[in-house]
């Protein structure tokens, strides 16, 4: 079972598995990377997404580069809606703990607003924000940011500090649109911007709890931690390739950790998640398709996410139960040697490996010498490898790998 403490270093939208469309969808921090090309692959292959997945979304602007100036309100009856729009993309402001919004403006003569939509309807006009189905003032807070978010986030130690009402609904708030706007004292707005989330986010829903799925005997678990997410199901697959799911579970919601509890026979099948989220990139509700991020298995080609329960005795090889009890002592860790090479360098050159097999999987095979007795296999993606090595890698679904080996001169098992 697994179990940790998660926070929320990353917003909820990241679970998203981008798609292949002019449209990228840019966490906040990148945004800050500006436009500037640096290599001739694709935008999607640059950030490593995964062109398998799509996200079901509408074709918008290009993603913006975050400005070190303010973006601020229309300053004549030129001013384009477009632009004052574009002003919900930069996320400036910081929700940084359950009573407290950082943000680096000046509002001494002015006043803050805390603007929310569920179904992301905000709109920046020449009037200030509208479509909001919330709005509350935020009071200035003079005793300043707290010391413990000042050691989370010292880069904003010197931004203004906003009071939430300690009566706000803020865990069904932070499943909405989200921006703050100054007005002056002439009622006009000044400047507006969205909202940072994972301050908040870890401290209202920090967890440590079972994640992913969990086999009990008569029953499997799904456990998500998605708090932003508006409404989470499961697609259950019968094999990788098949696609229509067998069945669509709607997963409850218990302080940001979604569960569905399924039949024992969904072990063996494959599932995705379908996530409805506010999206910042976007400034829509998505709806994302998505692997479990705390899958412990996978389709060939990494599509679905494979119901896997580690304990059961059908993937234990033989003489796995009695493995720690044959084990040979390790009297000093000196008597190991490790090596980490390339699947193909491992049996590329070597005669005793049959010519067919050599630099790929199946070389793993053939009978090795005895000295080798611990393998570690890590995945890296194989795009760019020629198909006649591609070949010779056996059915691995087109992955090449860098392999770790242990062993000992005496062949002592590690």
């Amino acid at each position: 079972m697994m179990s940790r403490l998660l926070l929320s270093s990353t917003p909820l939208s990241a679970i998203a598995t981008p798609f292949e469309s002019t449209r990228l969808l840019f966490p906040t921090h990148l945004r800050n990377r500006g436009n500037k090309k640096t290599s001739s692959l694709t935008r999607e292959e640059r950030l490593g997404f995964n062109p398998a997945f799509r996200l079901r979304t509408f074709h918008r602007r290009s993603p913006h580069c975050c400005l070190s100036t303010p973006v601020v309100g229309p300053t004549s009856s030129s001013s384009s809606s477009s632009e004052m729009q574009d002003s919900l993309l930069y996320s400036r402001a910081y929700w940084v703990s359950r009573s407290q919004i950082a943000w680096n403006v000046d509002a001494e003569n002015g006043s803050c607003y805390l603007y929310a939509s569920e179904t992301a309807c905000l709109s920046v006009t020449n009037d200030g924000i509208q479509g909001y189905d919330v709005r509350i003032k935020l009071e200035v807070d003079n005793t300043g940011l707290s010391e413990n978010v000042i050691e989370k986030f010292p880069h904003i130690r010197d931004y203004r500090p906003f009071k939430v009402p300690s009566t706000l609904d803020v865990k069904s708030l932070l499943k909405s649109q989200l921006a703050v706007a100054i007005y002056g004292s002439d009622g006009k707005w000044s400047t507006a911007t969205g909202l940072q989330l994972p301050g908040v986010l870890d401290e209202i829903f920090s967890y440590n709890g079972p994640l992913g799925a969990v086999f009990s005997e008569e029953a499997v678990s799904l456990y998500l931690w998605a708090p932003t997410a508006q409404v989470v199901r499961a697609c259950i697959y019968e094999d990788p390739l098949g696609r229509d799911p067998v069945e669509i579970v709607t997963l409850k919601e218990s302080n940001g950790v979604w569960c569905a509890i399924g039949p024992r026979s969904w072990e063996g099948c494959y599932y995705v998640y379908e996530v409805s989220v506010y999206h910042s990139s976007t400034l829509r509700i998505e709806k994302c398709i998505a692997n479990d991020p705390y899958a412990r298995g996978l389709s060939s080609d990494g599509r679905r996410t494979l119901f896997v329960d580690l304990d059961s005795d059908a993937l234990k090889p033989k003489g796995w139960c009695n493995l720690a009890d044959d084990k040979p002592i390790l009297h000093s860790f000196s008597d190991i040697s490790i090596y980490e090479l390339h699947i193909r360098d491992f049996s590329v050159n070597d005669p005793t490996v049959d010519a067919d097999f050599r630099g790929g999987y199946l070389a793993f095979t053939s009978q090795i010498t005895k000295c080798w007795n611990h393998y570690h296999l890590i995945q890296m993606n194989s795009r760019l490898i020629s198909q006649p090595f591609k070949m010779k890698m056996g059915t691995t679904g087109g992955k090449i790998s860098f392999l770790i080996v242990i062993a000992s001169p005496l062949g002592n098992g590690v």
